[in-house]
């Protein structure tokens, strides 16, 4: 397969003189065909000469290659044409929201300088982190991999006594490893170098291995253990006459230089050098490309960010017991049901299980708990055949599992309580009960009814202190147990159930209880969604977000985890992970408290919204700072039993935002108390108005983020109507009107997500 590179790029000419496959990017546009985006930071005074070395190994390869230049911008080309690097060169700011299967980051004359002296240092910094969410790959060379090992595990470069330079011979350390698959016992690579990193202090780092060395030149390849981070200490891409070129110049210029050792024929710098490395080089970075990029690189490269989150929860706490709460599409059907239990039996630490009643199996499907709502509510015979249809259901997903559950006698008590007000949430409840019992049954943990340790007071509100007691010392009993979730009881001993969804509560109060390390809600999505994926197709999941985004963003509509679910683990600091059942090794979105520690390469958490609101608007000189006219206008609303959205207030005017729904009919009766007691005043009403929270924590700190928001919707052209930022300076509230909602919200995700 060829590498595609930029129209008109000077080694295009030298390449296909040497039968190397290159596609412009005219001929790439007719092909279809998922390439390898590569991105090279090109650190080397002789820009083109480097190019060219590196385009020629990456074509000689099978994949298909799209490359792409970077410059740092802190630091100008002097040996290079400014009309060369306008061409063909982009600066970070210009690539920093994309995304990248490899990347390549050369070497550069600075050796000889601190790390923190170089003029582009800095910016370096930024981009090796920035290529830690952004880049599958990273292969350092020479300086460069003395740069990254410094910045990544801090590992110090140290000046040789002479430079290092010529070709030696190579052998390898690790000899199973996949970089140098192919490779001879012994090997040869160039070296042109003032300074070297020590083996002791690459030894000293578990998370790095040394792959291959020369006795004579030192280190040569050192990888991580995740395989993301090559370094490489020599220069397999030379050109034959690379060193001589060097020497020449170096003798020129009087500094007296050795020659170069094991290059020169009898070393005789009047012969023709003798190239050694060359196969080696071209199997080098064809094994890197295949075994470090292309085999292991998400196809969808916008994902690469996800890569790190099983490692970054690894990283920040030890994981010694999980609370796993399976939603209803997880527990739909005796399919799902041996999903969730291998997902259980992958991890041992998955000590404690929360499910909820079977969900919908497909679109015409009905949910159980749905029906039971119904049966209870109707009772008689229409009562008695949704439950016979339910217990259906039940025996068959008890026969599928092979597990010994008396589903009929249980339906027995259930049919028993129908007509029986009081018992009402008993039977709603069943739902969740069952499906314990038959996963208890199916993987052998105990069971413990959720009856016995959640509790509810006498005004029908969860007792923490009661369930907090009780549950912690249940759990010491047993190593593994599954619990129904969405209910307890009242101080009668009756069944009472939470809210819709309350078995995300459940979940959460266990992993309180339990004192768990994380706490995982298993669902069919993988993990918080950026925007809602009726508006948006296949919308990014987000890895990382704090309970005070979650909860901003389920208050705008984003539906996920149940609001309340978040409150039982903030106080005990438990981080959540919402994970797939039907994709498992997706790491999903891990929802904490402070995110500080957690790297993620997106500059918002989500985008929700609503349609439906109606603002009213007041003016009147000095409006704004009059407290008593600000308690007028509001207590207006309140003595209606309104809930105020939001109000923005300027110098001469208040703007209140209400749902239109809940003023539907008392409108103009509003318009008129407003100009009554606040008068004279100015009033406007606008309808049809929708509002868009963009909620990140970085918002108060990054002027930048709310440009691109409104930039975003300039050119769409999208009219806005109000702006509030939130007081925690982690949301942005828009109104546009409903017509311009879901374009606004596909504008919004386009503009922040963009390759």
């Amino acid at each position: 397969m060829p590498i595609k590179v930029p129209n008109n790029l000077p080694a295009i000419e030298t390449l296909t003189a040497e039968n190397v496959f290159v596609m412009t990017d005219t001929r790439a546009m007719t092909q279809d065909i998922r390439p390898l985006q590569i991105l090279i930071l090109n650190l080397m005074p002789t820009k083109i000469d480097t190019e060219t070395q590196l385009t020629r190994l990456l074509g000689n390869t099978p994949l298909q290659v799209e490359l792409e230049l970077l410059q740092t911008s802190t630091h100008k080309a002097s040996n290079t044409s400014e009309e060369h690097m306008i061409a063909f060169y982009k600066t970070f700011d210009q690539i920093q929201h994309k995304f990248y299967d490899g990347m390549i980051i050369t070497g550069a004359p600075v050796e000889l300088l601190e790390f923190e002296e170089v003029e582009y240092w800095d910016e370096l910094c930024e981009i090796m982190e920035w290529s830690k969410r952004h880049v599958h790959s990273t292969f350092h060379i020479c300086w460069g991999a003395q740069a990254g090992l410094y910045y990544h595990y801090g590992i110090k470069k140290h000046k040789l006594d002479k430079k290092l330079s010529g070709v030696y011979r190579h052998v390898l350390d690790y000899k199973k490893g996949m970089l140098f698959r192919g490779f001879d016992d012994e090997f040869y690579v160039p070296h042109s170098r003032h300074t070297t990193v020590y083996r002791e202090d690459v030894e000293a780092v578990a998370e790095l291995k040394i792959i291959a060395s020369s006795p004579e030149a030192g280190i040569y390849a050192v990888k991580s253990q995740n395989d993301r981070q090559i370094f490489i200490m020599g220069h397999s891409e030379y050109d034959a006459d690379t060193l001589k070129k060097e020497y020449i110049r170096d003798k020129n210029a009087g500094l007296h230089p050795e020659v170069p050792c094991n290059y020169f024929p009898q070393d005789d710098d009047t012969r023709e050098p003798v190239v050694k490395w060359r196969s080696c080089a071209n199997l080098l970075y064809s094994n890197w490309l295949n075994y470090f990029v292309y085999q292991t690189t998400q196809y969808d490269i916008t994902q690469i960010h996800e890569e790190t989150l099983d490692a970054m929860i690894h990283d920040n706490f030890e994981i010694n017991v999980k609370v796993a709460k399976f939603g209803g599409t997880s527990l739909s059907d005796a399919e799902q049901f041996r999903k969730c239990a291998k997902i259980i039996a992958d991890e041992p630490e998955r000590r404690y299980i929360v499910v909820s009643a079977p969900g919908k199996r497909n679109e015409r499907d009905e949910k159980v708990t749905d029906l039971l709502i119904e049966a209870a509510e109707k009772g008689g015979e229409e009562a008695a055949e949704i439950l016979t249809r339910i217990q259906s259901r039940y025996k068959v997903m008890a026969r599928g599992l092979g597990v010994d559950v008396d589903i009929d006698g249980e339906f027995a008590g259930i049919f028993d309580a129908l007509g029986d007000p009081q018992q009402k949430d008993f039977i709603i409840s069943r739902g969740e009960y069952l499906n314990a019992r038959i996963l208890s049954a199916y993987t052998g943990f105990a069971f413990i009814d959720a009856c016995s340790v959640i509790f509810f007071d006498e005004e029908g509100n969860f007792d923490e202190t009661a369930t907090r007691a009780v549950l912690s010392k249940t759990l010491e009993q047993y190593t593994h147990a599954v619990i129904p979730g969405f209910y307890g009881s009242m101080p009668d001993g009756r069944i009472k159930t939470f809210s819709r969804g309350g078995s995300d509560i459940t979940g959460a109060i266990v992993a309180a209880a339990a004192g768990a390390d994380i706490y995982e809600n298993w669902t069919d999505v993988s993990g918080f969604l950026m925007a809602d994926p009726k508006i948006v197709d296949h919308p990014l999941s987000v890895p990382v977000i704090t309970y005070k985004e979650l909860r901003e963003l389920s208050h705008m509509g984003a539906k996920v985890l149940h609001e309340d679910a978040v409150f039982p683990v903030i106080k005990v600091g438990v981080p959540i992970n919402i994970r797939n059942t039907n994709r498992p090794e997706d790491s999903g979105t891990l929802i904490v408290k402070n995110a500080d520690y957690y790297q993620t390469g997106l500059s918002i958490s989500g985008i929700s919204g609503k349609t439906g609101y109606v603002s009213f608007a007041a003016e009147k000189p000095g409006i704004g700072e009059d407290l008593q006219l600000r308690s007028d206008l509001l207590d207006i609303f309140a003595g209606r039993g309104i809930a105020v959205k939001n109000i923005l207030s300027g110098m001469d005017s208040l703007n209140v935002i209400v749902h239109q729904s809940e003023v539907a009919e008392t409108e103009e009766d509003i318009l008129a108390e407003i100009r009554e007691k606040l008068y004279p005043v100015e009033t406007e009403i606008i309808r049809d108005l929708a509002i868009i929270a963009i909620v990140g924590r970085e918002l108060g700190t990054s002027p930048a983020i709310a440009v691109k928001i409104l930039g975003a919707l300039a050119n769409r052209k999208i009219n806005i109507k109000m702006i509030d930022h939130g007081s925690d300076k982690i949301n942005m509230m828009i109104g546009v009107a409903g017509t311009d909602y879901v374009s606004s919200i596909q504008a919004i995700y386009t503009e922040f997500t963009r390759k």
